[in-house]
């Protein structure tokens, strides 16, 4: 995918473009299923190498603008154990409102970079998330 892919007219979400979205049991929902490509990271304040991740995200949000980004505390929502997140910091990509990916653990931001390229390009190599299979990326 280009920089830029997913911008223009016609896309069904924009970019954030500054901090990543504070999400809820509420809102989660409506943010990605409103968004062509949102990204959305599973984090607890407690846990250190979710601090470096929220860095690598940050980052992730200026270097990728057509893409909707998003964060879940752990601790105060539900929506972490509805999609089976176990650990944190966790990442799951989403396409058009359905889960293509999830990133556990911290990864550099280039493999981040490569994987959101990837998943969120007209024709991704693979699709290893689906409601009836699972797969991580390690």
């Amino acid at each position: 995918m280009s920089k830029n892919e997913g911008t223009g007219e016609g896309s069904r979400g924009r970019g954030s473009g500054g901090s990543a979205k504070d999400l809820d049991d509420r809102s989660f929902d409506e943010f990605v299923m409103g968004a062509r490509y949102a990204v959305v990271l599973f984090w607890s304040g407690s846990c250190m190498p979710c601090r470096m991740v929220s860095l690598i995200f940050d980052e992730l949000q200026c270097l990728r603008p057509g893409i909707s980004f998003g964060k879940v505390n752990v601790g105060t929502s539900a929506v972490a154990s509805r999609l089976g997140v176990m650990s944190v910091p966790t990442i799951i990509l989403f396409r058009e409102g359905r889960r293509v990916a999830r990133v556990v653990g911290v990864k550099p931001l280039q493999v981040l970079l490569e994987i959101l390229d990837n998943y969120f390009s007209a024709s991704p190599k693979e699709d290893v998330y689906a409601d009836s299979g699972y797969s991580d990326l390690m």
